[in-house]
Formats: structure tokens, sequence, C-alpha cells
């Protein structure tokens, strides 16, 4: 019997008969999900999700991914009363571990491809009867905003989130929720999200949440990914990579991607915030630093107000100096 497994979930670890010789922790991510990598007598691997809601929405959203040709954890079986689901095992390496950007573009281009074949897609439910709507978008802008609170609290910070800087995003969101093409968005469409099998197949993972959104949500967190930074010139290729690719179908193509980066990326900061002050994952820390750069460079290339520069820029710095911020970096 495993130490960190029930009996309840060690009995539905049985593959016709047979149980498994180990069982792994996996490293948890940010989510209260939990994985183990069950290994068996005959050296083959799945992988036990367990969750405090049993997740339909990855059942039917990889049902309708995979009806598409995309690539997605196969699920053995389930137990829906004990929120257990025992999926394929798809390695421990993502798009992250891969160090040279030469290599990464390549594989930035072939995610991009699968992101435009997902755009083509016609979703289903659950997929199409949720989106990206003004009260979601402002409801992740509001998030930072009480991230920041706790966070600046923590650390003592000085700098000051400003009235201003609250409503150009308000702003941001309204347009963003008003933009007309509305496509299929994974909604966490990073490097770490993208595994990468040794013959360089991908396979998407972490879509449940998966609902409608303007085709840049999705481009822009895989170039203005803090998990994975790139150079300012490949990312502005791969943009233009995307348009190309989408046949220039979209209207407004350049101000909807920076609008869309700026919320997107300001999003993920709040979600390091809370990991770093409420969840004490330490490993988040750096990822403010990476996400701070980029939204730097977003509010410059998107010509967006001085005041969201000066808040991003006055925070880096106050980060930099921060000792009892630094000490665990």
């Amino acid at each position: 019997m495993n130490e960190v497994l029930s009996e309840i979930d060690f009995r539905f670890l049985s593959i016709e008969g047979n149980f498994p010789e180990k069982i792994d922790s996996l490293t948890p991510e940010a989510s209260a999900r939990r994985y183990y990598r069950a290994t068996y007598p005959d050296g083959t691997t799945k992988i036990l999700c367990k969750d405090q809601v049993f997740q339909h929405d990855f059942q039917e959203v990889g049902h309708f991914l995979e009806h598409h040709g995309f690539k997605v954890p196969k699920i053995y079986k389930t137990d829906v009363f004990n929120k257990l689901m025992l999926l394929s095992d798809e390695g421990d390496l993502d798009l992250s571990s891969v160090q040279d950007d030469a290599e990464y573009r390549n594989f930035l281009v072939k995610s991009l491809e699968l992101l435009v074949s997902l755009q083509k897609t016609r979703p289903e439910p659950p997929v199409s009867t949720r989106e990206f709507d003004y009260e979601k978008l402002n409801f992740e802008n509001k998030f930072t905003y009480s991230s920041y609170t706790n966070f600046s609290e923590m650390f003592r910070l000085k700098t000051k989130l400003r009235p201003e800087v609250v409503f150009f995003l308000e702003e941001s969101s309204g347009f963003l929720a008003e933009y007309k093409e509305k496509v299929f968005c994974h909604r966490d469409f990073h490097a770490r999200n993208i595994m990468l099998s040794p013959s360089g197949e991908l396979t998407l993972i972490d879509f449940q949440d998966a609902r409608m959104g303007t085709p840049f949500y999705d481009l822009s967190s895989l170039l203005y990914d803090a998990y994975r930074p790139i150079p300012f010139a490949m990312r502005q290729g791969l943009f233009l990579l995307f348009l190309k690719l989408s046949e220039n179908r979209f209207k407004k193509p350049k101000e909807c991607y920076y609008l869309q980066c700026l919320q997107r990326s300001y999003k993920a900061l709040g979600s390091y915030f809370m990991l770093v002050a409420e969840k004490k994952q330490d490993k988040y820390r750096k990822s403010i630093f990476n996400c701070l750069d980029n939204l730097l460079e977003i509010v410059q290339v998107g010509l967006f107000p001085d005041q969201l520069f000066l808040f991003f820029h006055l925070l880096k710095k106050e980060l930099s100096n921060n000792t009892l911020f630094l000490e665990k970096l």
C-alpha cells in the first residue's frame, strides 16, 4: 500500500487484476489537482489524477479534441464518485524544457499550426456555452488587484496599483469582450501545458477550462510565456507567422493582440502573486520578474499609457532590491 493514496485509490489503479509496483507523487502545479505516476509489473506507466471535483469538462473537451485529431492524454478509466481518472503517461518533458532558442522556435511554429487548427474547429458544449465576456475578463483584472494587495503586504512594498491602471484594464476588457470573432480558446496555452514526446510529438493538457475568446488569447499565452521567455525579434516574427497561417482573416489584429497580451499577462502576474503570497510556492518568484519584463515590453510596443509602464517598472525595481523577496528567488 502506498502512503500517499487511500485503499480506494489503490484499488482503482488495478488493470486486468494487476496493481502497480511503484507509485510516485508528481510535482504539483498551480492547482489543487494531484498527479501520481503508477508503474506496473510489465514496466508500463499510467497517471492517476485526483481532484476535489470530478473533471467532467476534461473528459468532454478531451473527446472533442481527440475527435478533431489533436493529441491529448488517453483516459483509461474513471471514478466519478471518488474524483479519480487514470490517464496515459505523456512523460516529464514539456516545451519549457527546450533550452536552445532555435530549436524552441521550431516547436513554437508547430504549436502555432496546432493553434490555428484549433481555432478552425466548431466548438461544442461546454466550450461553446461560455466565453471571455466582460464579466469574466474583469473578474481576472480584479483577481490580480486583490492578489497584489496580499502580495504587497507580505513584502512591505511601497509601489501602489493606481486607479488609472485599473481603469485602463477595465476599458481593455470591454474592447476584448466586444471583439466579434470568437474562437476556441484553450485558456492556458503555454509551454508547460504542451507535452513533448521523445519523437517530437506535441500533446495538449490542462484544457478543461476551454472557452470562447479572441483569436489572440492563446497566442498571447504562448508568445508572452513567463515560464519560457523568448527574444523580441522571435516573438514579432511568430506573430506575423500566425497572421499568415490564419490567412489574415481577423480584424484589427495588432490592436486586439496587444490588448489581449496586456490583459493575459496582467492576469498571469496576479496568479504568480497569489502562488507566492498565499500558496507559498517560491518557485514562482522568478516568473514574476519574467512576467514584469513581458508587461514592460507590451506597454511600450502597444503604445499604452505611461501609468502602466510606471507601475510595472517601479514594481520590478522595488522587488529587485527587496531582500525579503530575493532571499527565496
